[in-house]
Formats: C-alpha cells, structure tokens, sequence
C-alpha cells in the first residue's frame, strides 16, 4: 500500500474526535457539499477541508496533523488553494463549507509546499544515512514527492548543541528511552500535543520563541510518563528516537507481523518488527483499531516484547534430581509427569490433582489446559486467577454475575457520564484510561473517580472521590441513598432498597466511608440523569475479600437507577485473555450454560468437588492435593499470601511448572516445562470486550519451548488419551463455547448487603495496596531491560504528608512490616497520593511484597520505619 493510500485509508476509517463531536451534536447531522479537485463532496459539518480531501482517496500531505489530535495548523505543510481566499489555506484547520471550491494541487500549492519544505530544511541537518528515522521519515518522504534536491543557502546551519558538542549529532537523553536531536526537530508539535492531549503528562515541552523554539523535557524533570513510547512513534522526524530501536537495524531490513497485546485486556493491536535470519523480534508499534486503541499503546505493551528475546528464557525442560532441576529431554519430561500423576490418579483419584493456567495465554493453550484436566485427570480442580484471594466457587454469585456482564470500549466515547469505582485505571487498563481522557478532550461528560487512595487517572474527573479503605460496600450504598433523598427514583423501590440496607442512613454511610455527601449526591444526580452511563469496577474491588458483597451493592445500584438500561456496568478483566478463560470454562465451576455444552463436546463431564486457588492451596497444606500443575503462572510471585501459598506448594508430592522463565514457582516444582511466547506461535484470545482476536507467529520459538496447547496435547498423547483428532476439531470446539450466549441476566429484586468493616490495629497503622508499577504487569515484565529503565525494582509509595511525619525523603531505605513478614525498599514520594496509604509494585522477584499481605484480611496494614545505614 502506498503512503497516499494508507493515509487516505486511515483518514476515511475515522475523522478527528472534534468533528465526531460535532457530528454527534446534531440530530440529524448537518451536512455541507463541496468541490475539491474539481469532484463534489458532501460531508458532515465540522469536517476539516484535508478529511474531505481524504474522503474523496485525495492525499493532502502534513506534519502535525494527527487524527486523535485537535488541529493546530503548525507545519504549514497542508496547503490549499480555496476560492476567493486571497493565501493558501492550511487544509487540516480549515473547516469545510457548503459551496467551497478546493484545488489541492495547484501550481500555487506546489509551490507553496515547497517553500515550507525549503524552509524546514534551511537548518534541517541532512544526516539520513545515521539516522533511525531513515526510510520511514515524513520528511524524507514528502522532500522526494514534493521538494527539490538542492538548495540556495550556502551559510552554516543554525545547531542547537549541548556543552562541549559542536556537530550535529547533538544526542540528548531526555528519558530513561526517548533520545533528543533538537537539530532534526521540525517544531510540529505534535508530540508536545500528543503527551498533553491524549496522556494527560507534562514531562515535555516546547520552550524559548520563534526560531530559538526547542522541544525538551520540563526542567528538572524526565519524560518517563507510561506513555512515552508512543511520542516516539509519532515524530515524523528523527527528532525523537528510542534505545530500543537506535542502531539495531534497518526499517528496510525487518518484516511486520500483526498481533495484539498480551499485557493488558484491551488487546490492542500492533505490529511486531523481525528479522527472519535472526529469529529477533526488533521492536513493536501501533496498529491502530479505532474501536479498540485508537492507535495508542502503553509503553508496557511497546517495550512488553523484549521478554521473547531474553537470554534469560528456558530453553530445554528440566527434572528435579537430587535436588536440583537438571536439564531433559522433552520425552524424559513428558513420560515422568504422566508416570507420577498416573500414579496419583490410580490411588487417590483425579481429585487429589489441580492445575493452574495463566490468563495471559491463548484460547487453544487454555482450552486444552481445561479438556486435559477434565477428560484426562477427571477432575475440577482448575482456575486462572492467580492473584485473588478467597474466591467464589458460585459462577451464578454476584461478582460473577459483574464480571459477566457486557462491555464495549468505544461506548466510553458517546458516555455522557463515566465512574470508575475501585480502580487504579492508568496501572490496570491504560488504554480505557486514554478513551477517558478523549472524551473529556471533545466531549463534555461527567467523570467521577472513586477510589480508597488518590490516583493519577482521577485528573480527568470532575469529582475525584477518595474513600476510607475497605468500604465499598458502604460507598455505593450510599449513592442509593443519595438517589433517594433527592427524589431521583420511584418512592416504592427506594422503600424497598432502604429495606436491606436499613443498618446506616446516608449521613451515617458517608460518615463513616470518610467522603463528603455533597460528593455523593452529585455522582448519584448524575447517574439518575445520565443519557449513557458507562460504570466502571476495578480491581480494587475485584481482589477484595469482601468482592460479593461490594458485587451485591453495585447490583442494588444498578436495580434502583437501571444503569444498564442505559449503558453499561461491569468488572472489567485484567488479563489478555481473562475473558477468553472465563468462557472457555476454565473455572472449578463453569456456568450451567458452558457445563453443558462441554458435557455436549465431550460425551461427559467430571462430576466431582470443585475448588478455586487458594482453595486448592488450602488442601495442599492438608496434605489433600497431592499433584498440581502450573501452566504459565507464578502463584509464589502474584499470590496474596506468599506464606500460605508457599507452604502448600511445599506439601506436594509432585508439582509441573510450564514457563518461560525460572522463577520462585518454578525453584520448587519436580519438573519445569518451557513454555513459548505469545509472539512465537499463532493464537486467538478474546479481549475485555469478548472480541475475538488472532497474534500472529513473529519468529520461531525460542529453544525447545512450546506453546501450552501442544504441552497439554502431548501430555495427554503420554495418559493414551489424545486430545483432539485434529487442530480443525479443536478450533471448532473452541468456536462452539464462543458462540454461546453468555450475557447474565441483571437482578430483578434488591439484595441484602451486609457491611463488614475491620477495625483499625494501632499496631499497623497503614493501609497496603500491593500494584502493578504503571511500567509494568505480572511477573514476566522485569525481563524487558527497556521496561526495568524505568523501574527496575521495588518501592514503597507514599505521600509528601506520610514522608514528612516520618522524615523519609525520596530514596530513603524504608523498612516496611506487617504480622506476615518485612521488607526493605526505597522510598518513592508521589504528588498523587494525599492519605495515610502506601503503594508497593509486586513486579520484581528480587522483593517478596506478597509476603506481606493475608489472604483472610480485607485490608493489609503495615507499619513503616525509616532505617538508619
């Protein structure tokens, strides 16, 4: 596809957000009709006079536009001529109109163009044979199809230039990745825009006027938002460059293979750069799908990939020999596995064997995991969530029910009011986050956070609600008595909610959760008034011991104002293919509707005990799961309650790890099985959404590692019981469980909500939440060097108020304590948080935060102290 062709496609796929906006305004739409290049066009009004161009196959060439970006006409480069305008137009800030006339290729526009290309080139250095932006720089490009190849200056190019740097290649780290040429810079600013607009960040400027102008990061600061990758991506120069990029090859020289994130449940598309003679994947961009990431990624998912090419991988299999894992073979490892857990089978049963598959792996690698488990084993004893603590075994439960529920990224856009309610966005689903911060960009919603301490995400809300930790329930009880105070619901149905909630008034509820009622009262207005609500529920909510019961209550909401009939109410998954597990029925219980048509499937389904992870884990230290297999997982590492966890793993008689790295799960396992990559394989996963999406295979897998579903096959192949007939059979199965209908029914009738709140221990006085560091996610992200440059080890967070009581400054070893265990990390001082809660990340191996955490607590509670060296 030529550059003219990709850039009309991707105009025509989707105009700028402000004439969406102006679309969306009017009802019906207004539209105007216009003449370009001599061909009549009618289009919306609002639409720019390059969008129409677009939308006619005509390429208008620029900068600085960017489709996610508002206009600002800096680069000159989009020049028209109109009729009766006495200049030339700038096409992308010039809105079209009924009865204009357009030439976009006028003897007066070329030659305008190129007297801005001239213009740029007066100090522009011509150093394309070291630069990384060579063979897909704009203005190399527009230069051949629009320039010249002389020129009539002859005095020394004007140089920004650092201390004691005299040539062009003035490099400047601005960034723990992002490297600055200010030389090559053409001040479109486009992504001094990008990282205000759509990020929301302030780690980059342009600073100084006219032609002294310069992009850089803000004093004192450097540009390491989780967003920065994207600024690079968008430079249509080689102004701004990456280390993970810089020098390592040729564009001309690799090959593009689709696929999706495998980090976060959006799934947002991209695009893997490889070189086949090297097996090496060379670096990751956008691929935009407007309805899903409009064309952004968090840097996690751009840097996420350097893990497949880690030296750090398993290669070969390994068997635990006179205590230690020694490397095998594959049919050494396989017949052992078969061997011990036959043997288990035989004496005790298939339930005294359970597995544990990790969410971020593909439908076939899940599905299989659950077939061998259920077919093979006999058994129910299977999960995927690895990181929550007690567990509903009830896939009819409340919070099961919320998690079920349907959910679509793009309605974010056309949502006049949005809540997020227990959810840390930015760390758990960033690509929500940037739709959040588009609609407050070219729309007018009402946004309101709420959260049990202060979030980055909560910048884009009117109302940024920080309630007491471990209330919840308490909290959206109190929206529905805020909803019937002002007389925003049928006076029955508010008769009838009060009649479960009647241990606490509205004043006694906002009391008690520590928020103001007039807070509470404007969110609840708004959810009554609201012509779409999107409800978001995080995680937050999700890992609470008290998830049924907060379920319950938002349920209740959800009854009393019927957000559902006007938009939409869910948990949203964490994982890439969360969704895809919960459907495929990898939960100890299914619903009936997934029991059946498995039972159908497979002639037969196991009729025995069922039990989640930490159930399985509490059998484990009872000595009764004898057998367990992890597929993709780190429990030692994700688990809320390292101690227990450990101990009943412990307790095996024989434990398989599949992974692809050695980790704390895989020191204690009798066999460790090499697990592939999502960029060495091709596999489906399904996406927050229940969208369907395939990755593509970039390079070949690294050693002798394989995917999950061809483990589980060839296990299975060693019981004398294969799995499949064929990979065609398998994908027909998997598409089967997809096609069901799995969207729950909302409640019909209020539910009790029974308040639990634990008290306060002086002895630890801090409430603890264990996060992801918004660099990173699980456990596999310390093995991309890119990622760990911007946090490469644990901390402990908290706010200027907590510090300066306990004379912590920024760096400080701070020993942090709980009933569980203790840990020593750097301090980190954040701006963001305001109360008496500390964040740690549990993204490196080297700190085992979960250590302490409890898996029977609500909240974690911890004391600090500041150590002395």
């Amino acid at each position: 596809m030529s550059v003219t062709d990709d850039f009309c496609l991707r105009v025509n796929r989707t105009m700028t957000e402000a004439t969406k906006q102006a679309a969306t305004e009017r009802a019906p739409a207004q539209t105007v009709s216009l003449t370009i290049d001599g061909r009549p066009v009618t289009v919306i009004r609002g639409t720019t006079v390059l969008e129409a161009a677009a939308q006619l196959g005509i390429h208008i060439p620029s900068f600085c536009w960017h489709p996610k970006l508002k206009p600002v006409g800096a680069c000159r480069m989009c020049y028209v001529e109109i009729e009766r305008f006495p200049k030339l137009q700038v096409s992308c800030a010039t809105e079209a109109t009924d009865g204009m006339v357009v030439l976009t290729d006028s003897d007066k526009v070329r030659q305008g163009r190129r007297a801005v290309l001239e213009f740029i080139l007066v100090n522009h250095p011509l150093d394309c044979p070291t630069c990384d932006k060579g063979g897909e720089c704009d203005l190399q490009n527009l230069t051949f199809a629009h320039g010249f190849d002389d020129s009539r200056f002859e005095f020394q190019k004007a140089r920004f230039a650092g201390p004691g740097v005299t040539t062009t290649f003035d490099d400047l780290r601005i960034g723990p990745e992002i490297i600055l040429n200010r030389n090559r810079c053409i001040l479109c600013f486009k992504c001094v825009r990008a990282n205000k607009e759509a990020f929301g960040e302030y780690d980059l400027g342009a600073y100084e006027r006219g032609n002294s102008t310069e992009i850089n990061a803000a004093p004192g600061h450097q540009v390491d938002n989780p967003f920065s990758g994207n600024l690079v991506e968008i430079c249509p120069v080689g102004a701004l460059t990456n280390t993970d990029w810089r020098y390592k090859i040729r564009v001309w020289l690799t090959k593009t293979t689709p696929s999706m994130d495998n980090f976060f449940s959006s799934g947002a598309n991209i695009l893997f750069y490889k070189e086949d003679h090297q097996n090496r994947v060379f670096r990751v961009t956008s691929r935009r799908n407007d309805e899903i990431d409009d064309g952004w990624l968090a840097d996690v998912t751009r840097y996420g990939y350097q893990i497949v090419n880690s030296p750090e991988r398993l290669v070969t299999p390994l068997i635990k020999k006179d205590g230690r894992l020694v490397p095998a073979s594959w049919e050494e490892a396989l017949q052992l596995v078969a061997q011990r857990f036959g043997d288990i089978k035989e004496k005790k049963g298939g339930v005294c064997i359970g597995g544990l598959a990790a969410p971020y792996l593909d439908n076939a690698s899940l599905y299989s995991f659950a077939r061998f488990f259920r077919t093979v084993i006999r058994c129910n004893n299977i999960d995927f969530r690895s990181d929550y603590r007690m567990l509903p075994d009830n896939p009819e439960s409340q919070f099961s029910n919320l998690c079920s529920r349907p959910f679509r990224i793009a309605d974010i856009d056309d949502s006049d009011v949005t809540v997020i309610f227990g959810s840390d966005l930015i760390r758990e689903h960033p690509g929500e986050y940037l739709r959040l911060r588009k609609a407050r960009n070219f729309g007018h919603p009402r946004i309101y956070s709420l959260t049990p301490y202060a979030v980055k995400s909560a910048d884009v809300a009117d109302r940024a609600i920080v309630y007491k930790p471990g209330t919840e329930e308490l909290v959206i009880n109190a929206l529905c008595l805020a909803a019937a105070e002002q007389g925003l619901v049928d006076s029955s149905a508010a008769a009838q909610l009060k009649d479960k909630i009647s241990s606490h008034t509205f004043a006694e509820a906002t009391r008690r959760c520590g928020v103001s009622e007039a807070d509470l009262l404007a969110v609840a207005g708004s959810l009554a008034e609201g012509r779409m609500v999107t409800f978001i529920v995080g995680e937050i909510v999700a890992q609470s011991k008290a998830r049924e019961t907060i379920a319950t209550a938002i349920a209740n909401l959800d009854h009393l104002l019927g957000l559902s009939r006007r938009g939409q109410v869910a948990v949203l998954a964490r994982y890439a293919n969360s969704k895809g597990a919960e459907r495929l029925g990898l939960l100890p219980r299914p619903t009936e509707a997934i029991a059946k048509e498995l039972a159908a499937i497979w002639g037969d389904f196991p009729d025995s005990p069922a039990y989640p992870t930490d159930a399985m884990a509490a059998l484990m230290k009872k000595g009764e799961l004898d057998g367990f297999f992890i597929l993709g997982a780190n429990p030692m590492m994700l688990y809320p309650d390292r101690a227990f966890m450990k101990e009943g793993l412990e307790k095996l008689d024989f434990l398989v790890v599949c992974d692809m790295f050695e980790t704390e799960t895989t020191a204690l396992a009798d066999v460790v099985l090499p697990l592939s990559s999502w960029a060495e394989f091709t596999g489906d996963y399904v996406n927050l959404e229940g969208r369907v999406q395939r990755a593509y295979q970039a390079v070949k897998p690294s050693g002798q590692s394989r995917p999950g579903f061809e483990i589980m096959t060839m296990l299975a192949e060693k019981f004398g019981e294969p799995l499949f007939e064929s990979a065609e059979s398998m994908a027909q199965e998997i598409e089967r469980l997809l096609r069901l209908e799995t969207t729950p029914k909302t409640p019909s009738e209020f539910a009790e909500v029974k308040v639990s709140e634990e008290a306060n221990d002086d002895a630890y006085p801090i409430a603890l939440f264990v996060v992801d560091d918004a660099h990173h996610s699980g456990h596999l992200t310390e093995k991309a060097p890119s990622l760990t440059s911007f946090a490469g080890e644990a901390y402990v967070e908290m706010s200027p108020d907590l510090a300066a009581r306990m004379e912590i400054e920024n760096g400080d070893a701070v020993r942090v304590e709980a009933e569980s265990g203790r840990i020593i990390v750097p301090a980190r001082i954040s701006e963001h948080l305001n109360t008496d809660v500390i964040l740690i990340p549990r993204n490196f191996s080297a700190t085992p935060v979960t250590s302490l955490l409890s898996r029977k607590r609500r909240v974690d509670r911890v004391k600090l102290l500041k150590v002395d060296h």
